[in-house]
């Protein structure tokens, strides 16, 4: 039911933003009462006063993610951030849940590709014991021996369920493929070798290496007075040194060559289905091309009127189901179809993906078409921005990744510069060489 009152409410809005014929992208901004400060360690700090929610959402991400993972200790930053709440000096993991659960508070530890982050929600009458349990997390973990063994099963298992399902496993032999020897052929939750080769010890080195100052960017949306909090935070982060003296580096990273010609594999399953996953090279998050390429992904894959559906799907039933995506990667990233089918209906399918992926070089696409995928886009950046919670996470992104906060308004003009030749010269330059992984009987 909620899922259907999310489609209804976008549904609305993107009616409401059609009918608008010049968007007043002021009435968007979610930066103008933002305040940043970069304190003398290196960590940034921003801070938006909303007293509109009687809520406070603190974002603590770091840019160390697994992609840095060391060499042969891929799920070393997963591991890391997962047992953060195993246990400090003086709180057990129990004690830990125990107490926040007791304020209505929410925490959360994030590993991702490019950043690893805590995620602090509490009301404002429990934040100041609610930021000294995150403090106590942060400066005190001690990551005990049994709570170690029992999370690093507890990936293991996760790790072996991904492979388990088809629908997964064939997605990531498409990413070993792809990638080769890029660390963004791994799951964040690493490998079989380096989950069994992680050991607790590892954790306390890479738990100092993730959060070195200079990695660090805090965000807080909320009922505050900026005032205070900068005091907290300051007195709290502000004493910090970059004083990394562990036994493991981050992993050394290389130029990543696209593929230059078609690569395909095929996994002989025994199942009644087939399942195909066929990906190409595309322009990084922040790339000049990566606003087309939004569009593109758009009318390929984004929902039940974009392409795949109705020409693979509706019209023809060559699948069950055909989408498309658009990897959000910092680094080297890739454009992929997804289709599960019959085996019978297999080689046709993926025909008909390649005619579909084509069209993008040959024909482009109309001035109308973009508009449409624009106004998708900046709806759904909308309703995901709601919260306190999410703007933190969205303004500490942004400003992570080096386009600085102000970035999180500018995304409502992204898509305004995309004409019908930019969509056939990103099609030229990145839609040539396809890589393919196909499971089937």
């Amino acid at each position: 039911m909620r899922k259907l009152n999310r489609i209804i409410v976008l549904s609305l809005l993107v009616l409401i933003l059609m009918s608008v014929s010049t968007l007043d992208i002021e009435a968007f901004n979610y930066t103008d009462d933002v305040q940043k400060i970069v304190l003398d360690n290196g960590v940034t700090l921003l801070l938006k006063e909303n007293p509109a929610y009687d809520i406070i959402a603190l974002a603590l991400m770091s840019s160390v993610g697994s992609v840095h993972d060391p060499v042969g200790l891929e799920g070393l930053t997963f591991l890391t951030q997962r047992n953060l709440i195993s246990g400090t000096k003086t709180r057990t993991g129990q004690e830990l849940v125990m107490e926040l659960e007791s304020w209505g508070v929410q925490l959360q530890t994030l590993a991702s590709y490019d950043y690893s982050a805590i995620l602090l929600q509490t009301m404002p009458s429990t934040f100041e014991q609610s930021f000294a349990v995150l403090m106590d997390i942060i400066d005190s973990s001690n990551f005990p021996e049994l709570e170690f063994e029992r999370e690093r099963m507890l990936s293991q298992m996760q790790l072996q369920s991904l492979t388990d399902d088809p629908t997964n496993a064939v997605l990531l032999a498409y990413l070993e493929l792809f990638y080769g020897e890029h660390p963004y052929k791994f799951t964040p939750y690493g490998s079989d070798v380096g989950l069994a080769t992680i050991q607790r010890e590892d954790l306390h080195d890479w738990h100092q290496y993730i959060y070195q100052p200079e990695h660090l960017v805090i965000s807080v949306v909320g009922n505050f007075s900026t005032e205070k909090l900068l005091t907290t935070l300051k007195d709290s982060f502000g004493v910090w040194e970059s004083d990394y003296a562990g036994s493991h580096s981050p992993r050394e990273q290389v130029p990543f060559i696209y593929p230059d010609e078609n690569r395909e594999i095929e996994i002989n399953v025994p199942l009644e289905a087939a399942f195909l996953v066929m990906g190409y090279s595309a322009p990084d998050s922040f790339d000049e091309d990566s606003a087309a390429m939004t569009v593109i992904n758009g009318i390929l894959g984004g929902g039940m009127s974009s392409r795949l559906f109705t020409e693979i799907r509706d019209k023809r039933g060559l699948a069950y189901t055909a989408i498309s995506q658009y990897d959000d990667r910092l680094g080297p990233s890739n454009f992929f179809m997804f289709l599960a089918t019959h085996p019978l209906n297999l080689e046709q399918a993926k025909e008909q993906i390649l005619v579909e992926v084509g069209r993008f070089a040959t024909e482009g696409l109309t001035e109308e078409e973009i508009a449409q995928v624009a106004v998708r886009e900046k709806g759904l950046y909308l309703l995901g921005n709601e919260t306190n919670m999410s703007q933190a996470t969205t303004l500490a992104m942004a400003e992570l990744t080096g386009r600085g906060y102000e970035w999180v308004d500018e995304y409502m003009n992204f898509f305004d510069g995309v004409t019908p030749e930019d969509i056939k010269k990103v099609a030229e330059k990145y839609l040539q060489h396809y890589t393919g992984v196909i499971i089937t009987p």
